[in-house]
C-alpha cells in the first residue's frame, strides 16, 4: 500500500483515510483541453464518492500548474496543495498539426520536461496523455519500455527515443510512466494510474459510472422491461436469455432446458463448451452482479437483496457472494456504496442552505 489514499484497515465501521493523493495537471500551450477537463470531473466524482463514505474527507487534491511552475488560478483546481513533488504528473499532450509541429512543441516545452524527469525520479506517476507521450520520451521515461503511442504520431515521438517499445493497448504504464494512444483512454489510464494507488474501491466505483459495463447495462435493460419473450438463434442463446429473465426465480435446469429446445443433458454440455461455466454458474454470476447493483444504490436490507436476487436462503447468498467477489456483501456495501447512509439524509441540503 502506498503511502497515500485510503487505507485497507477500518476502525469499526469507518474506514481510514490518510493523507490524499496530490495530482498536478501541466497547463501547455496549444493543450488539448477535452481530456483533462475529463480528468477533472473525474477527480471530483472521486472526492464526491470519498466524502459520501468516509465522513467528508476529500481522496484527492489537485492543480494546474504552468511552464514556470507557479500555479495557474483556476476554477477546477482543487486545494491547496502541500508543497514538494506531487503523486501524480499529468502531461494533457497537444494539439498537434503534424509530426514536425509536435518536434516544435517538445522543444517549447523543455523545462517541462526537466520538472517530469524530477518528478519521476522522486516516485511521482507521469501521465501522458496522447501526444504528450512525446514529452516522456524527450524526457528519458521512456528508453527500453512499453509506451502506447498515437499511431499518427508514432514516428516523431520514436525519434525522441528509437529505444521505446510500441505496444497496440490503449494504454499501458512502465516504471511509473504511463502514455495511451487516443484522448479517450486518459480517463481509464487514470482510473488504473489511482487503483495502484491504493485506492481500488473509489475507481472502481467511477468506472462502474463513467466506463461502459456490458453486464450493468444488460441487467439495467433486463429490470425494466416490461415483456421478456424474444427468440433467441441457438439454444445456448436461448437458455441465457432466460436465465437473465429468469434470475430472480428458483433454478431449474428442466425449465431451462426446455425453453431452450434441448436435453438437460445437451444444454449442460454445450453451454460449458460456449459459456466456460454451467447454467447455475452462469446464474450465480447474473445474480451477483444484480447484487452489487443493488448494494451500492439501494437502502435494501441485505435479506431483500438476496430474495430479489433469487436466494430463499440468505446464508447461501452470502457464501456465493462472497465466493463470486471476495467480500461479504454488508463490506461490499461499505465499501462500494453510491449512497449516502439515512442518517445523512438532507445534510448535503442544509449545508447549502
Amino acid at each position: 500500500m502506498n503511502d497515500s489514499g485510503i487505507l485497507a484497515h477500518k476502525s469499526g465501521n469507518i474506514a481510514i483515510m490518510n493523507r490524499p493523493i496530490t495530482i498536478e495537471l501541466a497547463w501547455l500551450e496549444d493543450s488539448l483541453l477535452g481530456p483533462p477537463l475529463a480528468i477533472v470531473d473525474t477527480l471530483r466524482l472521486i472526492n464526491a464518492l470519498s466524502a459520501l463514505r468516509h465522513r467528508g474527507q476529500n481522496a484527492l487534491l489537485w492543480r494546474w500548474r504552468n511552464l514556470k511552475g507557479s500555479r495557474v488560478a483556476r476554477q477546477w483546481s482543487c486545494g491547496p496543495m502541500p508543497a514538494g513533488t506531487p503523486d501524480v504528473l499529468i502531461v494533457p499532450g497537444w494539439m498537434a498539426r503534424n509530426g514536425p509541429h509536435l518536434d516544435r512543441l517538445v522543444r517549447q516545452h523543455r523545462a517541462l520536461g526537466e520538472r517530469i524527469r524530477h518528478a519521476h525520479q522522486a516516485g511521482a506517476d507521469i501521465v501522458g496523455i496522447y501526444t504528450g507521450g512525446a514529452l516522456l520520451a524527450a524526457a528519458g521515461l521512456l528508453q527500453g519500455r512499453a509506451a502506447s503511442l498515437p499511431w499518427a504520431f508514432a514516428q516523431s515521438i520514436l525519434r525522441q527515443d528509437p529505444s521505446l517499445l510500441i505496444q497496440s493497448q490503449s494504454f499501458s504504464e512502465s516504471d511509473r510512466a504511463w502514455t495511451c494512444d487516443t484522448p479517450l483512454a486518459a480517463v481509464p489510464m487514470l482510473l488504473q494510474c489511482l487503483r495502484r494507488r491504493g485506492m481500488a474501491a473509489l475507481t472502481d466505483s467511477v468506472e462502474h459510472l463513467w466506463l461502459h459495463s456490458d453486464s450493468r447495462q444488460r441487467l439495467s435493460a433486463i429490470a425494466s422491461r416490461t415483456q421478456t419473450s424474444r427468440a433467441g438463434p441457438g439454444s445456448i442463446e436461448r437458455a441465457r436469455r432466460y436465465l437473465e429473465d429468469h434470475q430472480g426465480e428458483p433454478y431449474d435446469l428442466g425449465r431451462t432446458a426446455a425453453y431452450a429446445a434441448t436435453s438437460p443433458r445437451s444444454l449442460l454440455r454445450h453451454f460449458r463448451q460456449v459459456q466456460g461455466q454451467t447454467p447455475l454458474q452462469y446464474l450465480h454470476g447474473l445474480r451477483s452482479t444484480r447484487a452489487r447493483m443493488l448494494l451500492e444504490t439501494s437502502y435494501l436490507s441485505i435479506e431483500e437483496i438476496a430474495l430479489q436476487c433469487g436466494y430463499r436462503d440468505v446464508a447461501m447468498f452470502r457464501r456465493i457472494f462472497a465466493r463470486e467477489t471476495g467480500l461479504k456483501p454488508s463490506d461490499y456495501r461499505d465499501r462500494y456504496r453510491l449512497r449516502s447512509p439515512r442518517r445523512d439524509w438532507g445534510r448535503d441540503l442544509r449545508q447549502v442552505q
